[in-house]
């Protein structure tokens, strides 16, 4: 899985729209323009997987274009452009279809081998480019004709896409060490839903990459909340789900709702009273604040999944003074 980076900031000024021109030209058959007397700035992140790329993009005001020239690379690819968020905004022009303006949380799909065009206004407008290899994608989808006509809802499926997109473009490393081959699959089974899936996909991409991304969610709500009280009804409620599902969800990862919320909250405390750069603190103060109101309790569940005290533990880094 490859990734590369590019920035603007790299050059002088005088050179920033070549250099620009250069990349998007070798690495995406893309011609750039900026508006006269401009200094461009460009920032780009990609991530390559099988038959996937991924670019995350903040540009300023510029004209981006794949051409006549340009598509006849013979790249037929089925891409989302999405905004996912930010100040700025962006104008799609496609081949023979109206132009869309593109809003924060709203895609369009483009085909590669038809002309096209993309505007961005702004001093820094964040867009996110993810195109899929057509023999991969295009079987999975219904209708295709219709889906470069209108810009996609801000959908389930589309914002999951676009939250394991920017995490794949963060840094060369996969997020949690996740296969390349199962982070493919979780990308078209997003995709497919996000685009209009055929029974058959949709009831696969159901099972598959959509419960994934949800569980995903589920746990990174669960860490930002560990210390607070937290309760399966109300994240049922945040996430749209209901209390079953997400036990089913961690049925399947052999753990349950419980036993996960438990273990965060002792690695927090674990850290708590381990981490030699932190003050010490009371034992009992660090488990109110890592989510624990009873202190006997949380003795007996950190020495039960640590094997010492939470005495002990803080010994072995603030050992006593003879």
């Amino acid at each position: 899985m490859a990734f590369f980076s590019f920035s603007t900031e790299d050059y002088a000024p005088s050179e920033r729209l070549e250099a620009a021109q250069d990349i998007y030209s070798a690495m995406a058959q893309v011609q750039l323009d900026a508006p006269r007397k401009q200094v461009p700035h460009v920032e780009t992140r990609i991530k390559l997987l099988p038959g996937i790329s991924i670019a995350r993009v903040t540009a300023s005001s510029l004209h981006a274009a794949r051409e006549t020239p340009q598509v006849a690379d013979g790249n037929d690819d089925i891409t989302l452009l999405i905004h996912p968020g930010g100040p700025g905004g962006w104008l799609s022009h496609l081949q023979a279809h109206e132009s869309l303006a593109c809003t924060p949380g709203r895609a369009r799909v483009v085909y590669n081998h038809q002309s096209g065009s993309v505007d961005f206004h702004g001093e820094r407008v964040n867009f996110l480019s993810v195109a899929f290899s057509r023999a991969q994608l295009a079987p999975l989808l219904g209708d295709m004709d219709r889906l470069p006509k209108n810009l996609l809802s801000p959908g389930e499926p589309l914002k999951h896409l676009t939250q394991l997109s920017l995490a794949l473009t963060k840094q060369p490393e996969t997020p949690d060490n996740q296969p390349t081959s199962q982070l493919t699959r979780q990308l078209l089974d997003l995709a497919c839903l996000a685009l209009g899936a055929t029974p058959e996909a949709s009831e696969h991409a159901l099972r598959g990459g959509l419960r994934e991304a949800r569980l995903k969610a589920i746990k990174a709500d669960i860490n930002v909340h560990a210390r607070s009280a937290i309760t399966l009804e109300a994240l049922a409620k945040r996430h749209s789900v209901s209390p079953s599902y997400i036990r089913a969800l961690f049925h399947h990862e052999g753990t349950s709702f419980t036993d996960y919320l438990v273990e965060q909250r002792l690695q927090r405390a674990f850290s708590a009273l381990t981490s030699p750069q932190a003050a010490p603190r009371s034992v009992s103060d660090i488990a109110l604040h890592s989510g624990f109101n009873h202190l006997s309790w949380f003795y007996r569940a950190f020495k039960q999944r640590f094997g010492v005290t939470p005495g002990e533990a803080r010994a072995l880094i603030f050992p006593s003074p003879p």
